[in-house]
């Protein structure tokens, strides 16, 4: 009986027979949306279930059957004795009170189970629903993240632009200041050579009209002394030549040193040091030039010096002449001094102006080593966000694909399980007999006939009305 009960549930199932007395197809349920679905458990709770109807006519016929053959047994024992009748009625009676139970109880679970199933479809239903708002919720907080770092990043560029070239506006002007610093000193000592000159040529100037003035007076008694002047004179300068060529080849071969430093330091540094050296490079070239002409220069007026003091020492006095060697050698010791500090001013300042322009190139380079650091991050940090996105929507992608309707599981699992018990192929003849007795009932309920198959899908004949033709012409 129980296989009979479930065979006639998967009919109903299978949807070849209707609860209204007509023929027709249900519609799975797993093709409904998940609304679509909702309604339906809905409305299948507030109407009455075939199978239910189903399963009280068959407590209503069984019932019919025990009264019928309680019936039979009384017009047959009716001679019986009345203490083995009432027992028999109250048998009887008792058998079907407890088969109406039985069937009751088999109806309230049946009723149960459906209610189970839709709350449960319904929690699901609503998890599934919360977790999609979750992960929605979550989708907008990672983009929010993200457009808040990607403003991050371009106000944080757009900040170390602006700084760059701030710097590199201050680098222009600190060499266009020290440019002009520059030219300022040497349009200065251009200035004091030219006055230094003329110092010079105004103090021969006067000298030689004061030996003039006195060359008549002192002619005889100088020519003597004079001699010997001149002969001490050439000794000494002899050795302050000496001493002046010696000093000069001492400071060429420093000056030699230096260049050749101030050149290998030079190439080792960037291309805003290298220019920088090489505009101190030419301007030491040209201080070098400018003291190679000034020495010439000292050197002709020495040499006119020397003869217009031989001239004057001829005719003027020893005294004189020792006296004008004497301020010719201060003069001269002075001017050496000097150009020894500037020398040695002009070098620190070299030094100096390298040593920045080293710093400012390490600092440009520090600049550039984080810039390029900070894009590897940024760089790392998109990777992994795309990373994420990607594997975010997998995850989603393998939700969706292995998600399973609660419904159609328990359908596929109640098909498995009558499949594994055998089904009706080891049923009794017995069994198999009674199963065509109630397909042929239900049949005949369903408006078929008693060896139509109900389980065959209906055929359909669509048959042409006829058309009376119109004529005009009537």
């Amino acid at each position: 009986m129980a296989q009979i009960c479930r065979a006639s549930q998967k009919i109903l199932r299978h949807g070849y027979i209707s609860a209204y007395g007509q023929r027709t197809m249900f519609t799975s349920a797993s093709r409904l949306g998940d609304n679509k679905k909702g309604q339906d458990m809905a409305s299948m709770a507030s109407k009455v279930d075939p199978r239910d109807a189903a399963a009280k006519k068959a407590a209503e016929e069984a019932t019919n059957k025990a009264l019928a053959a309680k019936k039979a047994r009384d017009a047959s024992e009716k001679s019986s004795g009345g203490a083995k009748k009432a027992a028999e009625d109250l048998a009887a009676k008792k058998a079907a009170e407890q088969a109406a139970a039985k069937k009751v109880e088999d109806q309230a679970a049946v009723i149960k189970a459906g209610e189970k199933a839709a709350a449960k479809k319904a929690s699901e239903q609503a998890a599934a629903k919360k977790a999609e708002e979750a992960a929605a919720k979550q989708a907008a907080e990672k983009a929010a993240a993200k457009r808040a770092a990607e403003k991050e990043t371009a106000k944080k560029a757009a900040e170390e632009s602006a700084a760059k070239k701030a710097a590199d506006k201050k680098a222009t002007e600190v060499a266009a200041a020290k440019k002009a610093e520059e030219e300022a000193a040497a349009k200065k000592a251009a200035e004091e050579v030219a006055a230094k000159k003329a110092a010079e040529q105004a103090a021969a100037k006067k000298a030689a009209e004061e030996a003039a003035a006195k060359k008549d007076a002192e002619v005889a008694a100088a020519k003597k002394t004079a001699e010997e002047a001149a002969a001490k004179k050439a000794a000494e300068e002899a050795a302050a030549k000496k001493a002046a060529k010696e000093e000069s080849a001492k400071k060429a071969a420093e000056e030699v040193a230096a260049k050749k430093a101030a050149e290998e330091a030079a190439a080792k540094k960037a291309a805003a040091a290298k220019k920088a050296a090489e505009e101190a490079a030419s301007k030491k070239a040209a201080e070098v030039a400018a003291v190679k002409k000034a020495a010439e220069e000292a050197a002709a007026k020495k040499a006119a010096e020397e003869v217009a003091a031989k001239k004057a020492a001829e005719q003027a006095a020893a005294k004189k002449a020792t006296d004008e060697a004497a301020a010719k050698k201060a003069l001269e010791q002075a001017a050496a001094k000097k150009a020894a500090e500037e020398a040695a001013a002009k070098k620190a300042a070299e030094e100096a102006a390298t040593k920045k322009a080293a710093e400012e190139a390490a600092a440009e380079k520090a600049a550039a080593i984080k810039a390029s650091e900070e894009a590897a991050s940024r760089k790392a940090a998109a990777k992994m966000a795309a990373e994420e996105a990607i594997a975010l929507k997998a995850a989603e992608e393998e939700a969706i694909k292995n998600m399973k309707d609660p419904i159609q599981s328990l359908f596929l699992s109640s098909i498995k399980s009558l499949e594994s018990s055998g089904g009706l192929e080891d049923a009794s003849p017995e069994v198999k007999a009674e199963l065509q007795a109630n397909l042929d009932r239900l049949a005949k309920q369903f408006g078929g006939s008693a060896a139509e198959d109900m389980t065959a899908f209906p055929s359909i004949q669509f048959e042409e009305p006829e058309i009376e033709p119109i004529n005009i012409s009537q």
